[in-house]
This record gives structure tokens, C-alpha cells and sequence, in this order.
């Protein structure tokens, strides 16, 4: 088969195998790879995905991890020192990809508007600092805020970004 959703038919049966050896239950497995593969599909149509069949087998990970973590909550604590603090891979890459999308939509701005943002926003300076660094009224750095926030409004459509803890974000 070949096509966009190629990987599918021909990576299944490998991810199948994948899931049930890391899972205590294997009647479980047809429904994790599925949710796997439905999230791939959904991420392919957002951004084009090098190598999708090794992006299932990270999702099929992930929604394991997400599987045992209802399961502890029902059951009771982790072990701290067995638990994870990383982000999983679909949410790395969907961060990534809501920050370039932003980044592109900043880079695009007039200068003076980006700056404006950028120093407002990012190095949080006050109106005030801005508007005398740059020699300009404070009302012209709230304008510029303002219409920086219109442009930037519908670049990352899942919502604002949000930053990621400094100790989770060293990919």
C-alpha cells in the first residue's frame, strides 16, 4: 500500500506486538494502538510527520503511561522515585510546533511592534520602561501591544502557550 496512511497497514501488526508486551493486560492492546494511531492521523494533519510509524510507537507509549496513571490514581500513590518528570513526545511535539507557528507569526510583525512585544511580553518590561527606551509615548507602546495581540491571536490555535518547566524542556 502506499499513500499518506501507508505506515498504517504496513506498522499495525509490529505496534500491536509493541503494546502487548509492554502491557499487563493484552485485551487492552487493540484499543491503545488504536487511540495511537487516531492521534498520529490527527497530528499528521496539523504537521507532516517524517516517520510516523516510529511517532506510534512514542504515542503508544504515552497513552500506556496515561492508561497506568488513571489505574495508580485508583490504586494509590507511585513510587516517587520510579516516576518521570519529562513530558511525553506527542506533548513535546505539539509545543514545538504551537511555538513555531508563533514564532513565524512574531518574526512577520513590523520591528518596532515586535520589540514592543518582545520587551512587554518576554523580558517583562513595564509600559513605561518601553516607551522611554524606545523614545516613544506610553499610549504608542499600548497600541502596539494591543495590534502585536490581534496579529499573534490565531497563530496556535490549541490555545496560549504555555511555558514548559525549565527542568522538562532540554530537548
Amino acid at each position: 500500500m502506499s499513500g499518506p496512511l501507508a505506515w498504517v497497514a504496513d506498522g499495525r501488526d509490529r505496534l500491536l506486538t509493541y503494546v502487548r508486551r509492554r502491557i499487563r493486560e493484552p485485551e487492552q492492546a487493540e484499543d491503545i494502538v488504536q487511540e495511537a494511531i487516531m492521534r498520529v492521523i490527527e497530528q499528521e494533519r496539523r504537521q507532516v510527520i517524517e516517520q510516523p510509524l516510529a511517532y506510534a510507537f512514542r504515542v503508544a507509549d504515552s497513552v500506556i503511561h496515561n492508561r497506568s496513571r488513571r489505574i495508580v490514581a485508583d490504586h494509590g500513590p507511585v513510587d516517587t522515585e520510579l516516576a518521570c518528570a519529562l513530558p511525553l513526545a506527542d506533548e513535546v511535539l505539539d509545543y514545538r510546533q504551537r511555538f513555531d507557528r508563533f514564532r513565524a507569526v512574531l518574526d512577520t510583525l513590523p520591528p518596532q511592534r515586535r520589540a514592543v512585544f518582545v520587551e512587554r511580553h518576554l523580558e517583562g518590561k513595564s509600559r513605561q520602561q518601553i516607551a522611554e527606551e524606545m523614545n516613544i509615548s506610553v499610549e504608542a507602546v499600548k497600541k502596539h501591544l494591543v495590534r502585536a495581540m490581534v496579529d499573534l491571536a490565531g497563530c496556535v490555535d490549541d490555545g496560549p502557550i504555555r511555558p514548559l518547566p525549565r527542568s522538562r524542556a532540554h530537548d
